[in-house]
């Protein structure tokens, strides 16, 4: 796969389909693009190797990624309450070990 900044993933050898890529990050957004020894080619899904907030979820803001304390727990907003979460919507979860 091939984006504007150049080559970004590259076919999963033995699947009739799939890619690999390495998470990159989008200069100046609060995300993350590779993380300590998390640096390998990963399958990401539907999502691009840049992906970073909540896609297409009018109103909805990540208040709280689960980077810090309390880590692991994502906290979602809405300025109307409560916030519907239409099924089917996906969430890209990115697990890296704490030492």
């Amino acid at each position: 796969m091939i984006s504007s900044t150049g080559l970004v993933g590259k076919p999963f050898e033995g699947a009739d389909t799939g890619v690999l890529v390495t998470v990159s990050a989008k200069p100046g957004t609060p995300c993350r693009g590779e993380f300590g020894e998390n640096r390998g080619p990963q399958a990401l899904w539907v999502f691009s190797s840049d992906a970073c907030g909540a896609y297409q979820l009018d109103d909805v803001k990540i208040e709280h990624a689960g980077r810090s304390e309390p880590i692991g727990v994502i906290e979602l907003s809405s300025p109307h309450g409560n916030a519907k979460i239409p099924s089917g919507t996906g969430m890209l979860l990115r697990v890296i070990e704490k030492r």
